[in-house]
């Protein structure tokens, strides 16, 4: 039989499952959808057993056509979403839903968490900022606001772990995922005890953390085939994106700019912002950690505008590229702070709301959604200099997402950006990345940088100098537009 690799991509909207052949050619894709529960405002929660549903019926639908064309599943290795919070009872049942990294209901919990942020210095020993994304704030909002949900919890896990625990029977997390809650010791590689004893947990509340190339079995009968297989914990989906592209170098930059955005570089060591905080620092293994800035409003802010304004379009990327030729730079003087979900990196402000400055009888709804890019690519920006400030450089940026569907977009991106933009041939970038740690934690490879897999480019953006020019000037005022508001957000209730 031939030998194939399993990279499965727990996401916020859906699960990505492909199979990959011995030189990570894909040889075959499942996804399934499910729901994202938003029915009031700042909410945004999945159901984990919807999402464990999906899994495994995307799971079991590769692995049998595996089968069916010869091919012997060496591994399943798993990548997720970071930053999701589900409570569960002894039993490992959930009983509350699982709040994805979009839940803002705690932005207040970070005014009380503040003091012991100071005090214990705890950025620079989780390497994240304090922001309602994390956990902290996730676990004291349902601390003060679902009190008998609290007391009743025997674990707090995230999405991925409840995966793996009705895949392998067990609680562990790898040092990726760990690395995100904000709970976690990226030095000691441990749990935070002076910040989880603050939240009021017990010792055994957190699952086991453990390597990401750690290694567990599936059970046939749970996967529907007659032989058990190997689960290689893997990590989260933003390490793995990285992983997936081969940007191992240190002038590598790799973004991603989907519903989200962000902007990540490898490192072999933690690297802190350790004046300004505008940058995270997380985990793809017990080696090689990830420096890295991102913004909450990305492709989100694209589709709101397209339901207000274009519900009915089908090419919707064919009309974002239309309207970036067509609508001057600047978008005749119209500027878009695009805060719709408050602000990640570089300020870490959840108050901040999106602003749309200059408007008047002249503008029309295609300089709105085209200063709804510009907004986004300058978000995109700030976060590559809050970057750059503590690497050695950036030769280049890859790009992946749903970005990479507008070549326009990417152009415009590579003007703002004053940086040569790639695009590789790769689809989903940490499925292929869970595939490639995957092969390193079974030994078939020593190392990342010794696999057979090369990335092939796409397509290649590289900025021009008149544009670039333009650029500096509107993102100055961007900037400027911000500082003059930032006041304003934080007298938001």
């Amino acid at each position: 039989m031939k030998r194939a690799y399993v990279g499965c991509d727990i996401g916020t909207s859906s699960v990505k499952t492909v199979l990959y052949c011995e030189n990570f050619k894909q040889l075959f894709k499942d996804s399934r959808g499910y729901k994202l529960i938003s029915k009031n405002k700042n909410e945004a929660e999945l159901s984990p057993d919807e999402v464990y549903e999906a899994v495994l019926k995307s799971l079991v639908s590769v692995i049998e056509w595996s089968e069916k064309e010869n091919y012997r599943v060496e591994f399943i290795s798993m990548s997720s979403a970071l930053h999701s919070l589900i409570a569960v009872n002894k039993k490992g049942l959930p009983v509350t839903s699982c709040l994805t990294w979009a839940d803002s209901r705690a932005k207040s919990e970070c005014e009380k968490l503040e003091k012991i942020y100071e005090e214990k210095d705890l950025y620079n020993k989780t390497g994240c900022p304090l922001h309602s994304i994390y956990l902290p704030a996730k676990i004291l909002w349902l601390k003060d606001n679902q009190k008998e949900v609290f007391a009743s919890a025997e674990k707090f896990i995230s999405i991925k772990e409840f995966v793996v625990y009705k895949l392998i029977g067990d609680f562990v997390v790898d040092y990726s995922v760990a690395s995100g809650s904000g709970l976690f010791n990226i030095h000691e590689k441990q749990w935070e005890k002076e910040l989880t004893g603050f939240l009021g947990l017990r010792n055994n509340q957190l699952s086991s953390p453990v390597n990401s190339q750690e290694v567990f079995s599936v059970k046939g009968e749970v996967l529907k085939t007659h032989r058990d297989i190997p689960l290689v914990i893997g990590g989260g989906d933003g390490p793995l994106a990285n992983l997936g592209e081969l940007a191992l170098k240190k002038d590598q930059f790799v973004a991603t700019l989907g519903t989200s955005g962000a902007i990540r570089v490898f490192s072999d060591g933690p690297v802190l912002d350790k004046i300004k905080r505008r940058t995270w620092c997380y985990m793809l293994d017990q080696d090689t950690y990830l420096p890295g800035a991102a913004i909450n409003n990305g492709g989100i802010v694209i589709e709101w505008l397209k339901d207000l304004f274009f519900e009915s379009v089908n090419d919707y990327y064919g009309l974002i590229g239309e309207l970036i030729s067509e609508v001057p730079v600047g978008s005749n003087n119209l500027f878009f702070l695009p805060f719709l979900t408050g602000e990640r990196s570089p300020n870490w402000n959840p108050k901040a709301r999106g602003i749309i400055f200059g408007l008047d009888f002249h503008h029309s709804k295609r300089e709105i959604i085209k200063a709804g890019i510009e907004g986004i690519s300058f978000r995109m920006r700030a976060i590559k200099e809050a970057l750059e400030d503590q690497s050695t450089g950036c030769k280049e940026v890859i790009f992946n997402g749903g970005v990479t569907r507008s070549e326009p977009w990417l152009q415009l991106l590579s003007n703002v950006l004053n940086t040569k933009v790639i695009v590789n041939e790769n689809e989903e970038g940490p499925a292929l990345g869970a595939a490639i740690l995957g092969t390193v934690a079974m030994g078939i490879n020593e190392s990342y940088g010794s696999t057979n897999y090369k990335p092939g480019v796409r397509l290649v953006k590289n900025p021009d100098s008149e544009m670039v020019d333009k650029y500096n000037e509107l993102y100055s005022f961007h900037n400027r537009l911000y500082d003059c508001n930032k006041g304003l957000f934080n007298l938001q209730k």
